[in-house]
């Protein structure tokens, strides 16, 4: 199922900015009221619908990225949620991740009931389960202990190749933009 408007507006719980209802939009905004309310995120370091641009040398594509968090200005985990089995979407979330400057470390993918922890790194999964999303004190610490993945120009662009291939295929609003507000 691809993500389609309800041609309804609601207001987005980290930005108070009035947005696009879809089909997928309500699981995202669950998803920031647990960042916040349950987690201990701080709103300021939450930012959603991050657009990350694609350079593959052809026409430019680029992607939404649901939430990056940021601890004192780097960004630190990518959060996205996916409509389908959490292990098929892992790897285009990794891409994106590594070609970021610098490369985010942390990667959690949900589909609102299961979720995978993973480091960009190496890929590793690190926890499984919806449980796996931690905290905010968790997740710093965790940063702490992360390794970054260094890349070389060849291996970015073989990064932004294999995040196209990826996000082409899976792209919920079936074209290569959604749109961020209705304002």
């Amino acid at each position: 199922m691809h993500e389609v408007s309800l041609e309804q507006t609601i207001y987005d719980y980290i930005t108070g900015k009035k947005i696009e209802l879809t089909t997928y939009e309500d699981v995202r905004q669950a998803l920031a009221k647990i960042l916040v309310e349950e987690k201990g995120y701080p709103k300021e370091n939450i930012f959603p619908k991050i657009e990350l641009n694609l350079d593959i040398g052809q026409k430019p594509y680029t992607i939404t990225l649901d939430f990056i968090i940021k601890d004192q200005g780097k960004p630190v985990l990518l959060l996205a949620f996916c409509p389908g089995e959490v292990s098929s979407y892992v790897r285009q979330y990794v891409s994106a991740a590594r070609l970021f400057d610098p490369p985010i470390p942390l990667i959690i993918v949900t589909d609102s009931k299961d979720a995978r922890l993973v480091r960009s790194y190496d890929k590793k999964i690190i926890e499984q389960g919806f449980n796996s999303i931690p905290s905010w004190n968790e997740l710093r610490a965790l940063c702490s202990n992360v390794p970054e993945p260094k890349l070389t120009p060849e291996k970015k662009q073989k990064e932004a190749r294999l995040a196209y291939a990826y996000f082409s295929l899976t792209d919920g609003c079936c074209s290569s933009r959604c749109p961020m507000s209705t304002e």
